[in-house]
């Protein structure tokens, strides 16, 4: 039996169908907002990701590593936006391999440097990164304590986690499943804000930036399920679903509820490594 979150991600991947309709659908090859569908798959979509790419400073000689890559959606707007290079890791080896054949058809992508692992176990010599960013990803981790005093490690002196997550709101007991990040409780792995700000703490950590998106993701997930309840003559090649499976509509419909019942919050967080 694989590994939890792999078996989330991977049972309803449908890698050849993907690739076949964009394929036909863009001869000359995607664009960022025509893949998004299935590579912006957080919430806020590829708005929330171009927000946060504000906070990367565009240097090429930074060195960035995007934990919990996915399907790629951040890898390849850094690079179209900023110009930036960023590793990607995913314990999922079908979302590492679909993200290499999606830069494929991008006629003018690099391909990604894409490495499956754990992030409780990175496999990288210490101080390596000056970067590392989480979008929806520390929510798939169970032991988060483990993978900060990793990414402290890999982190050179002055390095920074950049953090787009979901974490437990105040009224964490009304929390609805399935979500695109877990069908079950058994596997998300949601802490509260103050648990958060501990957790980085001990790792060595210390907070520059905090914001709370959570209005903002709620507007978005409720303008995106009333463009998937319309009828479209002209409906997009590719959908979520064809990640995610048929529980899609469910998991959207439980994001809206969760945020407005206040179960769950989406933030973003700056963290810097203190020497």
């Amino acid at each position: 039996m694989g590994h939890p979150v792999s078996q989330h991600y991977d049972q309803k991947l449908e890698t050849t169908q993907i690739i076949k309709r964009l394929r036909e659908a863009y001869p000359q090859g995607p664009n960022p907002f025509q893949l998004a569908p299935v590579d912006q798959l957080h919430i806020g979509g590829i708005k929330a990701s171009q927000k946060l790419l504000e906070r990367i400073p565009a240097s090429k000689e930074i060195q960035i590593l995007d934990i919990g890559s996915g399907l790629g959606g951040l890898l390849r707007l850094a690079e179209s936006d900023l110009g930036l290079t960023i590793v990607g890791l995913d314990i999922t080896h079908g979302l590492n391999r679909i993200n290499q054949q999606l830069s494929a058809l991008c006629s003018d992508r690099q391909s990604p440097q894409l490495i499956t692992g754990d992030a409780h176990q990175l496999p990288f010599p210490d101080g390596q990164f000056d970067l590392i960013i989480f979008q929806h990803s520390l929510l798939n981790m169970p032991d988060d304590k483990q993978v900060l005093s990793e990414c402290y490690r890999i982190l050179k002196p002055e390095g920074q986690l950049l953090l787009h997550e979901v974490i437990q709101g105040d009224n964490f007991v009304e929390m609805s499943y399935p979500v695109p990040w877990a069908r079950d409780m058994e596997n998300s792995h949601l802490i509260t804000e103050a648990q958060l700000m501990n957790r980085l703490d001990q790792s060595g950590f210390d907070i520059s930036a905090f914001s709370d998106w959570s209005d903002e993701a709620l507007a978005w997930r409720q303008r995106q399920s009333a463009k998937e309840t319309q009828e479209k003559p002209k409906a997009a090649p590719v959908s979520p679903a064809m990640v995610l499976g048929p529980e899609f509509q469910a998991m959207g419909k439980n994001v809206i509820k969760n945020l407005s019942k206040k179960a769950a919050r989406v933030v973003e967080v700056v963290a810097n490594k203190t020497n």
